[in-house]
C-alpha cells in the first residue's frame, strides 16, 4: 500500500528538488528521484561545481550502496620461476617485463611505491638474487642474452654507452650517406626472438631515459665481479693492428657520428 502510495506521488517518474531561495540564479543543488521497474529508487545530486554522485537504494535496504567500478584484474607478482617459465617458452617480451618488476621489487620498499630503481638502489638488491636473474637469461639463450654478456661487451667498449648500444643493438643505422644512428622505438624496434641475427647482449633491456647510471650500476654490482676475463678492447684491438700503442689510442676522439648522443629511452 506504502509502495503504491509512493508510485503514485512520484508521476511522473522523474521529479527535481532544487534550491531556490535566491530566484535572480540558477539552483546550485538539484536533486533528481527516479523509478524503475524493479521497485529500485535513485537519488542524484546535481551541482554546477562538481560531479554528480549516485547512490542507490531497495525496498530490502535502508542503508544506499554507492555506483563503484569493478576492481582491474592485476599481473602476476614478479618471481624468479615466472622469469624461468618464460624464458624457457621463448616469451622474451614478457620475460623482459618481468626482469623489470623484480629489478624493481629486490630494491627495496621506495622503488616499489615510485616503481622504478634508482642508481643508488642497486646496492640494495642482493648479488645471489641478480646473479639467479642472469643465469636464467643465459641458460635460455644459449649465452646469447643477460647482464653478465652485457657488461663483457661493455668493458669491449672501454664503457663507452653509445658504442655499448651500437653493439647490442639498442641503436639502429640510418640510411644516409653519412654514418649515422638513432635510437630504437620500444617496443617495436626491439628484437624478441631469438634468431641467428639477433644481436649479441640485446636482451634484457634496462630503461635508460633518467640516464646510464642505473645500467652502469648494475655492471659494477658485486655479482658480476668474480670470474669476469678481460677481453681486449676495441680500441686496443685497432692500436695492435695498426701500430699505435694502447696510450696513444686512448687520446683518440670518438667518430662525430657517436659524439653528443643522449639515451632517449621509455622502456
Amino acid at each position: 500500500m506504502a509502495k503504491a502510495s509512493l508510485q503514485s506521488f512520484l508521476l511522473p517518474q522523474h521529479h527535481y528538488f532544487a534550491n531556490t531561495s535566491n530566484h535572480d540564479s540558477s539552483p546550485s543543488n538539484l536533486l533528481k528521484l527516479t523509478t524503475n521497474s524493479s521497485s529500485n529508487i535513485s537519488f542524484r545530486l546535481f551541482s554546477n561545481t562538481s560531479p554528480s554522485v549516485t547512490t542507490t537504494s531497495t525496498p530490502n535496504s535502508s542503508t544506499p550502496t554507492p555506483v563503484t567500478p569493478a576492481a582491474a584484474d592485476k599481473p602476476p607478482s614478479p618471481t624468479l620461476d615466472l622469469l624461468s617459465r618464460q624464458l624457457a617458452a621463448g616469451d622474451y617480451r614478457q620475460a623482459d617485463e618481468t626482469t623489470r618488476a623484480l629489478l624493481i621489487d629486490l630494491a627495496g620498499e621506495s622503488a616499489r611505491r615510485r616503481g622504478y630503481v634508482f642508481f643508488s638502489e642497486v646496492q640494495f638488491i642482493s648479488a645471489e638474487d641478480l646473479r639467479a636473474i642472469d643465469e636464467l637469461w643465459r641458460e635460455h639463450s644459449n649465452g646469447k642474452f643477460g647482464y653478465s654478456v652485457q657488461k663483457r661487451l661493455w668493458e669491449k667498449a672501454r664503457r663507452d654507452f653509445t658504442r655499448f648500444f651500437i653493439k647490442v643493438g639498442w641503436m639502429k643505422k640510418l640510411d644516409t650517406e653519412i654514418e649515422q644512428y638513432n635510437y630504437r622505438a620500444f617496443p617495436d624496434e626491439f628484437v624478441w626472438e631469438m634468431k641467428d641475427d639477433t644481436p649479441e647482449g640485446h636482451l634484457p633491456l634496462t630503461n635508460a631515459l633518467r640516464g646510464t647510471q642505473l645500467l652502469g650500476n648494475i655492471f659494477m654490482h658485486p655479482a658480476f665481479e668474480e670470474g669476469q676475463e678481460e677481453e681486449p678492447t676495441e680500441e686496443s684491438v685497432t692500436a695492435t693492428t695498426s701500430g699505435q700503442s694502447k696510450d696513444d689510442s686512448k687520446g683518440r676522439e670518438r667518430p662525430k657520428f657517436m659524439k653528443d648522443f643522449k639515451p632517449n629511452y621509455s622502456f
